[in-house]
C-alpha cells in the first residue's frame, strides 16, 4: 500500500497533481530534472532545468544541443558520459561550465542514472542544478591559499599586481580584468597590468588621477568597492570598449583591482566580496614588501 496524504494515496494522483508536485519540489530545491527515451532518442527537459540553462519554456532541445551551451571541454566530457549511459548504463555526475553571453561563467552538476522500464525498454533519468554559489565558495577558498602562498616570495609591486591578475583571471573567472596602483610621486593610478582579454575588448587601459570622477579613483580614494551594472551611466568621459558593466576593489591603500563584461549587470555582491579578497591580499604583500625595502635600507 502507499504512503497517503490527506487520505489520498499516491498510486491515486492524476497526472496533473504529480505535475504539480514535480514543480513545487523543483522550486523548492533549485533542482530540474530531465530524461532521455533511448529507444526514441527524445529527451525531455523540465521548465526548471531549462531555467538552470537559459533555455526558453518552449523550446525543445536535443541532449547534444543543450550540451553545446557547456564549455567545449566540458560538453566533450558530458557527451562521452551521456553516450556510456546509453549503451554501457553507466551512471554519471558531473561538473560542467555553462557559458551565456557574457565572459563569466556560470557551474551546473548534471546527474544521470540509467533505468529499464518494465517493459525492458531504457531509458535515462536524471537532474541538472546551479551550484555557481558552490563553485564561488571553493573558489574563494582556492584563492586564499593559492595566491596567499605565491605572495609570500614576490619582491615588487609589479609582481603582486601579476599575481593578483592572475588569480582574479584564471580563479575567479574575472577574465576582463586591469590593476592599477598609485604612483605617489604624481597622484596616479597607474595600469600595471591588463589582462589580455580585457586589452582586446576594451583597448589599453588608461591611468586615471587620483582626484578624477572616475570608479577606480573614487574607489581608491574612499577604499569603498562599487558595482557598475551599465556604462552607459557611468559618469566620466573614457571609454571601456566592450565592456558594458564592471566592478572596482581597492588593494589597500596601493591601489585598484577591476573587472570588467561585455554584458549589463554581470556582476553580483559575490563577485564584489571574492575580487575584494584578492585586493586585500594584494595589499598586505605590497605592505610587507615596503616594510622589508625599509627595514634593509636602515
Amino acid at each position: 500500500m502507499g504512503n497517503s496524504r490527506d487520505g489520498q494515496s499516491v498510486e491515486s494522483l492524476d497526472e496533473e497533481q504529480c505535475l504539480a508536485l514535480l514543480s513545487s519540489f523543483q522550486r523548492l530545491t533549485g533542482v530540474g530534472v530531465w530524461s532521455h527515451d533511448v529507444a526514441a532518442e527524445e529527451t525531455w527537459w523540465s521548465r526548471q532545468a531549462k531555467e538552470i540553462h537559459g533555455i526558453d519554456p518552449g523550446r525543445t532541445l536535443s541532449f547534444g544541443e543543450l550540451a553545446a551551451r557547456y564549455t567545449e571541454t566540458d560538453a566533450e566530457t558530458v557527451r562521452q558520459r551521456f553516450a556510456e549511459a546509453t549503451s554501457e548504463t553507466k551512471p554519471f555526475t558531473v561538473d560542467v561550465a555553462l557559458t551565456g553571453k557574457g565572459t563569466t561563467e556560470r557551474s551546473i552538476r548534471m546527474r544521470c542514472e540509467p533505468r529499464r522500464s518494465a517493459d525492458g525498454t531504457p531509458w535515462l533519468y536524471g537532474t541538472v542544478q546551479d551550484i555557481t554559489d558552490v563553485k564561488r565558495r571553493e573558489q574563494r577558498i582556492e584563492v586564499l591559499r593559492q595566491t596567499s602562498q605565491e605572495l609570500r616570495s614576490v619582491s615588487s609591486r609589479q609582481d603582486v599586481a601579476e599575481i593578483i591578475a592572475d588569480a582574479a583571471k584564471n580563479i575567479l573567472g574575472l577574465v576582463n580584468t586591469t590593476v592599477r596602483l598609485v604612483d605617489p610621486n604624481d597622484d596616479l593610478l597607474r595600469t600595471v597590468v591588463a589582462t589580455e582579454e580585457c586589452l582586446e575588448r576594451a583597448g589599453d587601459r588608461p591611468d586615471y588621477p587620483v582626484d578624477e570622477e572616475t570608479p577606480a579613483a573614487r574607489t581608491f580614494r574612499t577604499g569603498e568597492p562599487e558595482l557598475h551594472a551599465d556604462h552607459e551611466l557611468t559618469e566620466d568621459d573614457h571609454n571601456r570598449g566592450d565592456l558594458q558593466s564592471g566592478l572596482y576593489v581597492p588593494i589597500g591603500e596601493h591601489g585598484v583591482l577591476s573587472a570588467g563584461d561585455v554584458v549589463l549587470d554581470a556582476f553580483a555582491e559575490h563577485d564584489l566580496e571574492a575580487a575584494g579578497l584578492l585586493g586585500q591580499l594584494g595589499a598586505e604583500a605590497i605592505t610587507r614588501i615596503g616594510w622589508v625595502k625599509r627595514s634593509r635600507a636602515v
